[in-house]
């Protein structure tokens, strides 16, 4: 009973886990589809590939133009790269404006000390006579900088969250993009190995699928060579990127610390500081939204194509990059392209190899010899085949196995027609034709088990059901080869898990991931925006000398 209630809270716990997993899976998914339907609402246009017309750009990878040969990859560029031209701009303006609001700051822009005047500094405050900053309006400056350095704080750490898994998503893609080469590399080779077979070098087609398979393996081992550089490469600009991109988030939430504790403690030269970081701060993290921004729209348009969570509003076909995927899959034998040609030697080689074993068989069914009732040399004989061949039926890649396991197969020995015993050669002239007969008659259940000694007169006999099993032997390995290792590579189902796990990284998870980097990141730029100004009030109003005196 005991454990019959652990086994019974075990299943229950595993239930849980498996549908809160589902859930989670499901609500990752709803989240995704929602950034990609926003992302491809967002329009984009054109100028400069445009003739300088500020033009629209189609929506869809490419503009939608298939085939992907035709597409004008300036124009999409362009148009992608454009949605970040604002922010890029904005980018610009806060590094120029901070510069030269820094270098002039004591002469415009209000001045170092609490004056009089809004840009140019006027008579200086006096604040015996009541002249400077409040109590209120210095608190109220402070609960906004704090407000500010908390809004900092989350976007920080979701910033953070995004940035790390939109590294790893990257990673991951490289990883599995590169081991399934490798793996599809490693059965070719596999497979070339078995064909390489002496068994094998009877076929003449043997010699053309080993050239073939050869020239795959090359061209992959080729690609797999490429594709570690460029995984490589990849990773490495990721990690670099990463680095920086903690970097400054890191440098920003120091800043933004800072900031707020001046406010606290009353320390306008810190606050001072930290506020003229911000000015190389606040354009890096517009900078980084740029970047991500677009890249975010490009993998929109790519996964537009996919059925990301089976709401079906998406043809698996309806971009222009799966369609060049599956360009060869839509052939009747759902074959991928690059190994149609192996697939019809292959077929041709099963052809033959069964026609070669119904040719020996035929044969066997057209063998017959004279058998004498009761081995009586004085009864008339009659012609005795050796196979029973099933007169309705015809050999063929289907029925071959009829034949070799469920048709009788009739053994016989020979004696001189003068012997009293059946195997006795030794009281005739055997050069003398007629003077020998068959006799001991024997039924063997079938081809199969007259090759392995059921047959053990007839040598004739034995060696052609032995030539027919070799043949078959042969014909059934060459099959579970092409059935159980090649058949799954080369056909398009072979794509689609392989596809389908492509999609969960690059449409699920990393859409996910980039968004939780892009957005907090400019929210994160405008809040440092915010700071940044606090900052410099509070250069002067976090100075108590500069508070109105409480003689006044």
């Amino acid at each position: 009973m005991i454990k019959i209630n652990k086994l019974l809270s075990l299943l229950i716990i595993f239930l849980i886990i498996n549908c809160n997993y589902q859930f989670v899976k499901a609500d990752a998914e709803s989240k995704a589809l929602d950034i990609i339907n926003r992302y491809r609402d967002i329009a984009r246009y054109t100028f400069f590939t445009t003739d300088g017309h500020l033009e629209k750009y189609p929506s869809g990878f490419c503009g939608g133009t298939t085939p992907i040969e035709d597409c004008k990859w300036d124009e999409y560029i362009e148009a992608v790269i454009l949605l970040s031209a604002i922010t890029l701009i904005i980018a610009a303006i806060t590094l120029i404006f901070g510069i030269i609001f820094w270098i002039f700051r004591c002469l415009c822009f209000g001045g170092c000390k609490p004056t009089h005047g809004v840009l140019c500094p006027g008579p200086k405050y006096d604040p015996d006579i009541g002249e400077g900053y409040t109590k209120g309006r210095v608190f109220v400056l402070k609960l906004i900088t704090l407000i500010l350095v908390a809004g900092c704080v989350a976007v920080f750490i979701t910033s953070l969250k995004g940035n790390s898994s939109t590294t790893s998503g990257i990673n991951n893609l490289s990883d599995t993009v590169f081991n399934k080469t490798s793996y599809t590399l490693e059965q070719l080779v596999e497979i070339s190995n078995e064909l390489n077979q002496t068994k094998y070098q009877q076929f003449d087609q043997k010699q053309e699928i080993q050239s073939q398979l050869t020239q795959l393996i090359n061209d992959g081992e080729d690609l797999e060579s490429k594709g570690e550089d460029i995984s490589s490469n990849a990773k490495d600009v990721n990690n670099i990127r990463t680095k920086i991109i903690i970097v400054g988030l890191v440098l920003c939430m120091v800043a933004a610390g800072i900031i707020g504790l001046s406010a606290l403690f009353g320390l306008p030269r810190v606050s001072r500081a930290a506020s003229i970081t911000l000015v190389i701060l606040i354009p890096f993290m517009w900078i980084v939204f740029s970047v991500h921004y677009p890249i975010n729209s490009v993998v929109a348009d790519i996964c537009i194509s996919y059925d990301t969570t089976g709401v079906q509003q998406f043809s698996n076909f309806s971009n222009p990059i799966i369609t060049q995927v599956f360009e060869g899959c839509k052939n009747e034998s759902n074959t991928i392209s690059v190994f149609e040609d192996l697939e019809s030697l292959v077929n041709d080689l099963l052809k033959n190899a069964t026609d070669t074993s119904c040719n020996k068989i035929n044969d066997a069914c057209s063998m017959h010899f004279q058998r004498y009732p009761d081995d009586n040399p004085l009864l008339t004989p009659y012609q005795q085949y050796v196979l029973d061949c099933p007169p309705t039926l015809t050999c063929s890649n289907s029925t071959l196995s009829i034949y070799l396991f469920n048709t009788t197969i009739h053994d016989f020995n020979v004696k001189c027609k003068n012997a009293p015993t059946c195997g006795d050669l030794s009281t005739c002239d055997l050069s003398t034709p007629g003077v020998v007969m068959t006799c001991g008659w024997v039924n063997v259940s079938s081809v199969n088990a007259c090759s392995e000694g059921g047959c053990q007169y007839n040598q004739q006999v034995v060696n052609t059901t032995q030539q027919i099993m070799e043949i078959y032997d042969l014909l059934t390995s060459l099959t579970n080869l092409w059935n159980e290792k090649v058949v799954p590579l080369i056909k398009c189902s072979y794509l689609m898990p392989f596809i389908d796990e492509i999609q969960n990284i690059v449409c699920v998870d990393e859409v996910n991931s980039l968004d939780l980097l892009i957005a907090p990141t400019a929210i994160f730029a405008i809040l440092l925006t915010g700071l940044g100004i606090t900052g410099i009030l509070g250069t002067k109003r976090f100075n108590s000398k500069y508070r109105v005196s409480s003689k006044a």
